[in-house]
């Protein structure tokens, strides 16, 4: 045998299963960043959201309530069902103590123990056929008897949690007051002229905006304004509502930091999709080894 590599160690492309870091990137592996919306939204309030955020917020909420809707719902009809039961087998205690107090001769004192004995029984019982279940009584002695094992756990009583009518209104996050999307209004920051420092500034004074300024935005238009400015220009016409908020811009990322969503997507051992040979080597991928795992 001669001194170069083993042939089994570097087969060409069938035997290259290791992807290069290039090769990992060009399959969306590693870790993916992304920018957060820069569509800001403020709420009547005065809270700061990015849109996008905002409406997968809001549709998360929509989602759970209709959850409990369906839930609630479920529960109104078993609860309508076992009312008529009840009914049913109320009906039936009477047709029975009737038919006895005229064919055999018992007292009405007689008669009404009889119909609560079985309406008794029927809400004991909690089974689907109780009409019929509560007019035989001795066929569900046996029955009877294992229901009042109360310590057996299978036996125990249960109370009954009984679910409130759900609220379908949608609310803010930050605040926890009520909250529309309509009730959202779309904040419009303008620009600095290039050259001058900053990045926005007051339509009205041209006052660039600071990390401590106060801002407010005019509804229904969406400008952002310097809360002062306002204050002296706006607020004595009434014709306009503001919502103001501090703290820069309210997002997360400020002076200059760029607020970015990561997320890690590994590809190696154990992870099911690096089907490496031996101890982990072998040489680089030509694209030739595809992965359908």
């Amino acid at each position: 045998m001669g001194r170069g590599q083993r042939h089994s160690k570097n087969a060409g492309i069938m035997g290259s299963e290791a992807l290069s870091y290039h090769e990992r990137k060009a399959l969306g592996f590693g870790t993916v960043k992304e920018r957060v919306g820069k569509d800001p939204v403020v709420t009547p309030d005065g809270y700061l959201y990015s849109k996008e955020a905002l409406i997968a917020n809001l549709l998360q909420q929509k989602k759970a309530i209709k959850r409990k809707l369906a839930a609630y719902e479920a529960q109104q009809a078993e609860e309508q069902q076992k009312a008529a039961e009840q009914a049913q087998v109320a009906h039936e205690a009477k047709l029975i103590a009737f038919d006895r107090q005229n064919h055999m001769g018992i007292s009405g004192k007689t008669v009404k123990r009889i119909e609560d004995a079985i309406a008794a029984e029927a809400a004991t019982m909690h089974d689907a056929k109780g009409v019929k279940a509560a007019v035989n009584i001795k066929e569900n002695e046996k029955k009877m008897k294992q229901l009042k094992a109360f310590w057996v756990p299978s036996q125990a009583p249960e109370a009954k949690d009984l679910m409130a009518k759900p609220d379908t209104a949608t609310y803010c996050p930050a605040s926890g007051k009520k909250l529309r999307l309509k009730d959202c209004v779309a904040a419009k920051f303008t620009q600095v002229p290039e050259g001058e420092s900053g990045r926005f500034m007051d339509p009205i004074t041209k006052d660039t905006f600071t990390n401590t300024s106060r801002l407010v935005v005019i509804a229904p238009t969406g400008d952002v304004l310097l809360e002062e400015t306002y204050k002296t220009c706006i607020k004595p016409d009434g014709h306009s509502k503001a919502r103001k908020w501090g703290g820069g811009t309210g997002y997360a990322g400020r002076d200059g930091a760029k607020a970015q969503v990561k997320k890690h997507f590994h590809l190696g051992p154990g992870s099911g999709r690096a089907d490496l040979r031996g101890q982990h080597q072998g040489p680089k991928s030509h694209f030739g080894l595809q992965f359908y795992n």
